[in-house]
């Protein structure tokens, strides 16, 4: 895991983010958050799986384009350079 660290926490963030910010699922979120996070929770209280993965991968992938706005812009300085592609989402 050590090895991949950035990752695993890049992955987890941007779901959490797509979750709380999503207003359909931030009430359920909470809930999950009391029921512990397990998977049959998240599918009650959230969605299933595969539903809830296409929607995240394109919230990624939105904020990647502004991500990609605001640096085409100017706006982002001093941005660490990438390594790897830290979120492959296709």
């Amino acid at each position: 895991m050590r090895g991949h660290f950035n990752l695993y926490y890049l992955h987890w963030w941007t779901l959490t983010h797509f979750i709380f910010e999503t207003p359909r699922y931030r009430n359920g979120a909470l809930e999950l958050a009391k029921a512990g996070g397990g998977l049959a929770d998240f599918e009650h209280l959230i969605g299933p799986v595969d539903r809830i993965q296409n929607e995240w991968h394109s919230h990624v992938r939105k904020l990647k384009e502004e991500v990609s706005k605001l640096e085409n812009h100017g706006l982002l300085k001093d941005r660490a350079p990438q390594s790897t592609n830290l979120l492959e989402v296709k």
